[in-house]
């Protein structure tokens, strides 16, 4: 009953004077039926238990070897995320383009204007979250935005402090180490989450964790998330062993070398009697000497020594033994480039393979690029308005969030600034047409929480036949 009583109290910290019994009851409801637990209860699933991180990385001298023991395909993306340059890329370029900075506003119910006292509360607490790597809210995006990528999922679980006023930090969680069970709950089979922490199973369903999870283009009853690399698994593969066997190719047929000759006759000639007598066995022993002697002769030349030797050597210095060499690998080479990219969802022209594209090919690329960056944006979306909504409850605030991703920059500054104006005479046409007040205007063009003003009567918003729009000063439409 103390836990009850001191629950009741805290959530009477979040309703105001005006607000209506009823719903009052309803959020004591809602409350009573997912209860915000104190606490974290996952792990983070990497060097549990470790007291000391060492600085010192080993590095692998046999990838190829190592990859192909590796069986889990999560575990090979992250092996060949450190040891594969076309990957690292790939990995590179989906973080910093998914992460352009992002905007936290905060929405009063009931006048849908926004607060920028929660807003200014939120700074703070997200200048503190994410304590382990001291990089904040952003420095969890690029977290979570790179485990949609490689993991194939998103997921965070919020610790609140024992007292649930506040929010202690956010920890990631590895969608590896997450287990599902189809389970029923409330007269409904649903999946339900667990994390096995040595020999205990942790449930992480509501009411016992705060667990939010985001799947990246899951399957049809599968919580889990898709692994979008795995298709660049085997073409890594492919395109290591391809580029050993090259290695071995260039060494063999890349550089000339020298053709030498023993004439046998004059060797015989110059043969000891003694061991002309002896029989085969001993001249087949002295014959490899003298072979052996020659290959030592020539392994103990400087690159700018001259040949000296006796007449039974012939060195043949107009041509190489491998005067037929060449090898064009373009066409191979190009078809593991196609494999690898497509992969690694990854375009020519992130990847330094252009082929000579255009301005405008180039262009379009990268607005399929932005797409499917968008795709993922929208699932950390959802989870930090899902973690700002804990907070807002924790914290006894009424307010509607709305978290959005600053867009990719993939046009010219003119294109940008030709959009911004075309969107500010949107908001003034929708001003005189009274759809919206000066101060929303304000907030969503300038980021201003209030209007300095209103519209002068010499502003007239006049739309041509084609149906665009232009701010006109001065005279009539």
């Amino acid at each position: 009953m103390a836990f009850w009583e001191s629950f009741k109290s805290a959530l009477a910290l979040t309703r105001t004077k005006d607000e209506p019994e009823q719903n009052q009851k309803e959020d004591l409801a809602r409350a009573r039926e997912v209860p915000i637990p104190p606490g974290r209860k996952t792990i983070s699933g990497l060097n549990y238990g470790t007291r000391t991180l060492s600085p010192l990385r080993s590095r692998n001298r046999h990838v190829l070897e190592c990859l192909r023991r590796i069986h889990d395909k999560a575990d090979a993306i992250e092996f060949l995320r450190e040891e594969n340059s076309d990957v690292s890329m790939s990995v590179w370029n989906f973080i910093r383009l998914a992460n352009q900075g992002h905007e936290m506003h905060f929405y009063d119910p009931r006048t849908n204007k926004r607060t920028p006292e929660i807003e200014s509360e939120w700074t703070k607490f997200a200048a503190r979250v994410n304590e382990i790597s001291n990089a904040g809210m952003d420095g969890l995006v690029d977290i979570l935005h790179q485990s949609a990528f490689m993991r194939g999922a998103q997921g965070i679980e919020v610790e609140v402090n024992a007292a649930r006023n506040d929010i202690v930090d956010v920890h990631p969680v590895i969608p590896q180490t997450i287990e599902w069970e189809f389970e029923e709950r409330k007269g409904r089979k649903i999946w339900i989450p667990y994390q096995r922490q040595f020999t205990e199973k942790v449930s992480l369903e509501p009411g016992k964790a705060n667990f939010f999870w985001v799947p990246t283009d899951p399957l049809i009853n599968d919580p889990r998330g898709t692994l979008i690399l795995t298709p660049a698994i085997q073409a890594i593969d492919f395109q290591m062993q391809i580029l050993q066997d090259l290695q071995a190719v260039l060494h063999h047929t890349g550089w000339p070398r020298n053709d030498l000759s023993i004439l046998l006759e004059n060797t015989m000639n110059i043969m000891p009697p003694q061991v002309k007598a002896a029989g085969q066995e001993e001249q087949e022993e002295w014959l490899a000497a003298q072979l052996q002697n020659v290959i030592d002769m020539m392994n103990e030349l400087d690159p700018d020594s001259d040949y000296i030797h006796y007449d039974n050597i012939q060195i043949n210095m107009q041509q190489g033994a491998n005067t037929s060499r060449g090898m064009d690998v373009r066409a191979v080479a190009e078809l593991v480039d196609i494999q690898v990219l497509n992969g690694l969802k990854q375009l020519g022209t992130f990847a330094n393979r252009t082929n000579s594209k255009t301005e405008t090919w180039s262009t379009v690329e990268f607005l399929i690029t932005t797409q499917g960056i968008k795709a993922c944006q929208r699932g950390s979306k959802r989870i930090f308005e899902e973690m700002a909504r804990l907070w807002l409850r924790v914290r006894g605030l009424q307010s509607n969030p709305s978290f959005q991703h600053n867009p990719v920059n993939y046009q010219s500054e003119k294109d940008k600034k030709t959009l911004q104006l075309l969107e500010e005479q949107i908001y003034a046409f929708a001003v005189l047409m009274g759809w919206i007040d000066n101060d929303r205007a304000a907030q969503d063009t300038w980021g201003e929480p209030r209007a300095k003003g209103n519209p002068t009567e010499q502003i007239r918003i006049s739309l041509s036949g084609s149906g665009e729009g232009t701010i006109k000063t001065g005279g009539s439409t």
